[in-house]
């Protein structure tokens, strides 16, 4: 109910003309989640190392590109499961962008974190910034 409303807040009161949804760890599994229950609403999802879905059939609803920032040595995260989810988008035929990042660490975007790498981070967030210029920005 909590995300029917920020989303409701954001639609009809600030009047945004497209919104999407951003998240890191949790957050990043909370931003597909988001897309899964808004998936004719949002524009664009953003996942940081956040836990995804695989199953077909619960993706399936989804209309808006997804991006996905990856660790490659995340033991919360396993390569095999992005790797599932990656090929089920495809299978489905969405619009799914997924990097994995080499040798980084679960949470390697937290500048204040120990996994913290700089180089994935400063990538991973260019893509995230084209990525939502391109699917919120209104020119």
């Amino acid at each position: 109910e909590n995300l029917r409303r920020a989303y409701a807040y954001l639609d009809e009161e600030i009047g945004a003309p497209r919104i999407g949804s951003i998240g890191w760890c949790l957050g990043g599994r909370w931003s597909l989640r988001t897309a899964i229950l808004l998936p004719d609403q949002l524009d664009a999802a953003v996942i940081y190392y956040g836990t995804v879905v695989t199953d077909e059939a619960q993706l399936s609803p989804l209309t808006m590109p997804v991006l996905g920032n990856f660790a490659e040595d995340d033991p919360i995260i396993p390569l095999e499961t992005v790797d599932a989810f990656e090929a089920a988008m495809q299978s489905l035929g969405k619009d799914v962008d997924i990097k994995v990042y080499t040798g980084a660490k679960h949470a390697f975007s937290n500048p204040s974190g120990l996994a913290y790498d700089p180089v994935a981070a400063a990538d991973a967030w260019e893509r995230t910034t084209a990525f939502l210029r391109k699917n919120l920005v209104v020119n």
